[in-house]
């Protein structure tokens, strides 16, 4: 018996734990032509046979040590009928499996195909076998046959029964060399290819292959860069993930590891370990790399691998699974350097890459370099169910276009060589020829103008105080605009606006925009702190609020905090509309200044998707300060239609605000897709309303439930930056949830983070252009151009949201570029959450992320704040949606080995709550049921009878929560204002029981 080689013994394991399906069979067609001698063939093959001991043998697991034995029968030729179909024979011979404990582990198959030409079908197991063994089989079996020479053995060297070297094969240096170089390994992720989908398994699946060629010119490449082809193809590959945007990339490289005296013995002599590249800096100081600097790192990358190239990977890094390969993304080069078999009499044609039937990751590149071959022919293997064909066949395309850059171009940029076809360049230009005219007023006030004047009558507003027509809300923008005018307001300056949802809010907007003015919307619901830094930033003119009895007045628009000289009005472009702020990364917020002809083609833009007209009734939520807001405002005024404008308490309650959806007869709902899993909740099932969604990502199940519950269904997507929304997809039918194509005059583009254009199908930066992109970020140049940047197709906003293209142009959503968050529909810059927690008192260290189920933000401290003080400062400095819900005390953050904070280890940290102390309470009666409701909500059972919600944790969807349970439990109904005005369990039981 023979110890099995460590890559023997790997192989065995993975085949043991049932994860290699057939990704070990190597098929070997060889076509005969011609009168065949059959006895002499089966000689021949017993010849063979005899001159490699290893294929007759089969695995014995001994005291856990794996052992070569002699097989149950030694291998013999196997002739056979003429099948049916020759290759259904082919298929099914080398999917039958092998007995690894009886063996043997090869087998030789011959049938007639037609007259004079037969079919003989070697297929052998990976664990005795290899590609070059092949080769070397062919050739002694084809000497064999042609000169009827007995078997001659292999001379015995360090040759062993396992057809490899005993032992490890290598030495304590080498082994200790191996730990080293592999000490910062880590298991890569998925890659990413065009179209990929799910996730890369640990076995091996059914697959398909997908052939292709690369030009032969690569040889003349590798010689001009004084390389292999090989290094040139795996240098081109390893670009081509770079430029897919693989942070890292990663390829599984075969590497032979036949000793010097190993060339005529048949084994198992190879190893697969990886070849990383380090991530490229397109800007970083010394520039790009080239095509040339890419082959010379890789050819060094090898050469520093070759040395410790027999030491499996598995013996240099502890802790690696069993895994069918070792890397999501593969390749296997080999180069046929050995003259054709010649059988005497006999024409021969080799198979030399037959399919194994399996796919034992993502992508795995197999090349056969055959230097009398005109080109090298390649094959992709993949798993049709993750990788369509087609997907495929493109990444072939983009391998052969890189490399053809290569060629070209050795010492260019490689973000500048191309890797798309001139098809993909068409499709990347049809799915952006948007263009349409914008006929009519160019300003919104105007638009809304020319409405008034064809319906004076129709009703324009309804809101809880009063309904409006359209000649009173004429009449009411008037006095205000005439009111600003007196004051000096004009073109060029900018009317803060602080209004309740009150029939008083769209005078005032339209009242501001008719004096040629841009409104800034302000939350009268922030705390007061926050809109004073709003306005101390934006330096409005002036500023409207409501006074005593509800009437739009003008106030001082200097905050009470600025110290020194008042600010002065900062003055504008004309053409402006509207500046709204959005979270700052940095703890500064920033305003978004967005112009009349972004938001009039907004509003000729919608109706192509979302069809509204006169009569049509908008539900409108969102509140003025939020970029939603716009289209539920103006889109119903702009085409004869009505806005129903939701309270406050109306919009944080799903119930509240589905009677009044009913009660209006609205047709249009524009929502986040929390405010619809609270409306669905409620018991929303109007099948003549069209849902319109956005701000968040829309979950399938959510987008089933309104499908059939809803006339039909638009998602919306786009950034404040963008002007709201930039598209749309109608997801009224079947089909994925995606956020669809670009709106009339958008253009959408998914760029890699050198914002060269990626092929559709890998996920990449959505960058937007167009007439809705806006002027930029109020008072920071700086900011603006960085996210705002000038390109071969215009001028674009870098959203950083993670998108790919389907093959039918839509986009679907994949997530933040960057550490952005989303909650409740609100952009959030966990900076600024983060800044204003780390200046409390006693917090060392801070980091904000979302819960689970995406409601709420969570905040991670390093400290010993007091959380009765902490949540009081931040609900006088920040808007409840930057309020973190959970707090959660841990004696470090996470970081990473650049001391960076890792934010994808927030969500598994382990704490403390920081909630107050109480003693246990002992409830009794309804406050027992309504503690068992608070404690359901909050997730902690850390509630006093005295305790405030909001200091526990609590915030406006917790209290919608909370107030639905009691109505559904107990049939309490209670003003959702009751829960702000006495937020204590004592507060609630006793309203209760008023």
């Amino acid at each position: 018996m023979s110890t099995a080689t460590p890559a023997q013994h790997g192989m065995w394991l993975t085949e043991s734990l049932g994860l290699a399906a057939t990704a070990y069979h190597m098929p070997l067609p060889v076509w005969l032509d011609g009168p065949l001698d059959q006895a002499r063939l089966a000689d021949a093959v017993a010849a063979a046979v005899a001159r490699h001991p290893v294929l007759s043998c089969a695995f014995a697991e001994d005291d856990g040590e794996l052992r070569l034995v002699p097989a149950a029968r030694t291998p013999s030729l196997q002739v056979g009928v003429a099948p049916v179909d020759l290759a259904t024979f082919v298929r099914e011979r080398t999917l039958a499996p092998f007995d690894l404990a009886e063996g043997p582990l090869i087998r030789f198959d011959l049938v007639p195909a037609e007259p004079d030409r037969h079919l003989l079908l070697i297929v052998a197991h990976h664990l005795v076998f290899d590609g070059e063994s092949k080769e070397i089989l062919l050739a002694d079996l084809a000497t064999a046959y042609s000169t009827a020479a007995p078997a001659v053995a292999c001379p015995a060297g360090h040759e062993s029964l396992s057809g490899g070297v005993e032992g490890s094969g290598w030495g304590e240096e080498v082994s200790a060399q191996a730990g080293e170089h592999w000490s910062a390994y880590r298991t890569p992720g998925e890659p990413s290819l065009p179209g990929l989908c799910g996730s890369t398994a640990p076995g091996a699946t059914a697959g398909v292959v997908v052939p292709f060629t690369l030009d032969a010119a690569v040889r003349g490449t590798a010689a001009e860069l004084a390389a292999t082809t090989f290094e040139v193809v795996l240098a081109g590959l390893l670009t081509l993930l770079d430029r897919y945007g693989d942070p890292a990339p990663v390829v599984g490289v075969d590497l032979g590891t036949r000793p010097a005296d190993g060339h005529d013995r048949v084994g198992l002599f190879v190893n697969e370990l990886p070849v990383s590249l380090p991530a490229t800096d397109p800007s970083g100081p010394s520039g790009p790399a080239t095509a040339r600097g890419r082959v010379a790192q890789v050819r060094r990358l090898l050469r520093e691998t070759y040395p410790l190239r027999a030491v499996p990977l598995s013996r240099a890094v502890s802790g690696l699974a069993p895994r069918a390969a070792l890397t999501p993304v593969s390749i296997s080069y080999r180069r046929r350097a050995r003259p054709a078999p010649v059988f005497a009499g006999l024409g021969v044609t080799v198979e030399w890459t037959a399919f194994h039937h399996a796919a034992r990751n993502a992508l795995h590149v197999q090349v056969l370099d055959d230097p009398a071959a005109p080109d090298l022919p390649v094959l992709l293997h993949v798993d049709p169910a993750r990788l369509d064909p087609a997907d495929a066949a493109r990444i072939g395309v983009h391998l052969r276009a890189l490399l053809d850059g290569f060629a070209r171009r050795p010492d260019a940029p490689l973000r500048d060589l191309d890797i798309l076809d001139l098809s993909e360049h068409e499709l990347l230009a049809a799915w952006n020829a948007t263009a349409r005219p914008v006929p009519g007023p160019q300003t919104l006030h105007e638009l809304v103008d020319a409405r008034i004047a064809a319906r004076p009558d129709a009703v324009a507003v309804v809101a809880a105080d009063s309904a409006m027509t359209y000649a009173q809300l004429d009449a009411e923008a008037a006095a205000v605009a005439a009111h600003l005018r007196e004051r000096g307001i004009g073109p060029g300056e900018l009317v803060a606006v602080c209004l309740p949802r009150t029939s008083r809010l769209l005078p005032a907007l339209l009242g501001v925009l008719r004096t040629g003015a841009a409104y800034l919307p302000l939350d009268p619901e922030h705390p007061a702190a926050r809109r004073d830094a709003l306005i101390a930033d934006a330096r409005p003119a002036a500023l409207l609020v409501a006074d005593g009895d509800g009437a739009t007045v003008l106030a001082e628009a200097t905050p009470p905090t600025v110290v020194g000289d008042p600010p002065v009005p900062q003055p504008h472009e004309p053409g402006l509309c509207y500046v709204i702020y959005t979270s700052g990364s940095t703890g500064r917020p920033k305003g978004v200044a967005v112009e009349h002809r972004s938001v009039v083609n907004l509003l000729h833009a919608l109706p192509e998707v979302v069809p509204t007209g006169p009569g049509n009734v908008w539900l409108a939520v969102a509140p003025a300060a939020f970029d939603m807001s716009v289209p539920e405002l103006w889109l119903p005024l702009v085409t004869g239609g009505t806005v129903v404008l939701a309270t406050a308490e109306q919009a944080r309650d799903g119930e509240l605000l589905l009677k009044l959806l009913r009660l209006t007869g609205v047709t249009h709902a524009h929502l986040t897709p929390s405010t619809w899993r609270r409306l669905v909740d409620a018991g929303f099932a109007e099948r003549g309303v069209v849902a319109v969604c956005g701000a968040e990502a829309l979950p399938a199940p959510l987008a089933a439930e309104l499908r059939a519950r809803t006339k039909c269904l638009v998602n919306l997507y786009g950034p404040t930056e963008t002007t709201v929304w930039s598209t749309a997809a109608d997801l009224t039918g079947d089909g994925p949830v995606t956020i669809g194509r670009p709106l009339a005059n958008t253009t959408a583009y998914v760029l890699d983070a050198g914002l060269r254009p990626l092929p559709y199908g890998v996920v990449g930066e959505l960058c937007l252009g167009g007439t809705g992109v806006a002027r930029g970020y109020l008072g920071r140049p700086e900011l603006t151009a960085e996210r705002f940047v000038d390109t071969e197709w215009g001028r674009l906003y870098r959203t950083g949201d993670r998108v790919r293209r389907l093959p039918d142009g839509s986009l679907e959503f994949h997530g933040r570029a960057d550490d952005q968050l989303k909650v409740r529909g609100h952009r959030i810059e966990p900076g600024e959450v983060e800044a204003f927690l780390r200046a409390a008192e006693s917090v060392v260290d801070a980091a904000v992320t979302v819960s689970a189920d995406g409601d709420a933000l969570v905040a991670y401290l390093v400290g010993a704040p007091d959380p009765a003080r902490l949540r009081e400062r931040l609900a006088a400095g920040l808007p409840g949606y930057l309020v973190p819900s959970v707090f959660t005390l841990v004696e470090q953050l996470p970081r990473n080995a650049n001391g960076k904070l890792d934010r994808a280890a927030l969500a598994g940290l382990a704490g403390a709550p920081l909630v107050p102390e109480v003693s246990a309470q002992p409830y009794t009666g309804l406050a027992l049921q309504v503690y068992e409701i608070w404690r359901e909500v909050l997730g902690h059972g850390e509630i006093g009878p005295d305790d405030d919600l909001f200091d526990l944790g609590g915030h406006s969807l917790t209290v919608t929560k909370i107030a639905a349970r009691l109505r559904r439990r107990l049939g309490v109904d209670l003003p959702l204002h009751v829960f702000f005005d006495t937020p204590t369990i004592n507060g609630i039981v006793a309203a209760a029981d008023r």
